[in-house]
């Protein structure tokens, strides 16, 4: 039951990741807000699956993707909720961001596969559709000249 819980989990957030990035895209504010919400609400489940593999002594490697998962989470609530503060604008704090969304994204492929290979490969698709989104969120801007 925790594993299909955290395999759901792992599908939404890619999902609202998608969502997050085709609304910024067409700028539709609301909607990315929603999204935005909705995805750092995640961490209650993710919460329970992580209780739960603590008490059933989960492989380490798997209590430290949920590690960061929980960092990235935390720092989108921080930052984009409560700070609201622009960080995607200055490669120096933006990079950083980028590496943990990157392992965010891969401790959920990597737990899925572990789970069950067909989970895996769903939240790996997911994942591919994320990636699509994110080619149409940049597609069409015209860098800045100084």
């Amino acid at each position: 039951m925790f594993d299909l819980l955290f395999v759901i989990t792992a599908i939404a957030f890619n999902l609202l990741v998608i969502g997050i990035f085709i609304s910024a895209k067409r700028k539709y504010d609301i909607l990315l807000r929603g999204f935005g919400i909705v995805t750092i609400s995640l961490s209650i489940p993710l919460t329970i699956v992580f209780i739960n593999y603590l008490f059933i002594g989960q492989e380490l490697w798997i209590i430290i993707y949920f590690i960061f998962i929980f960092v990235y989470l935390f720092l989108e609530l921080l930052l984009d909720f409560i700070l609201k503060y622009d960080f995607r604008k200055k490669p120096i704090t933006h990079v950083p961001y980028i590496i943990l969304e990157y392992i965010t994204f891969f401790g959920f492929i990597g737990i899925s596969f572990f789970i069950d290979v067909i989970s895996g490969w769903i939240v790996t698709i997911t994942f591919w559709a994320v990636l699509a989104s994110l080619i149409y969120l940049y597609s069409g801007r015209k860098k800045k000249k100084k």
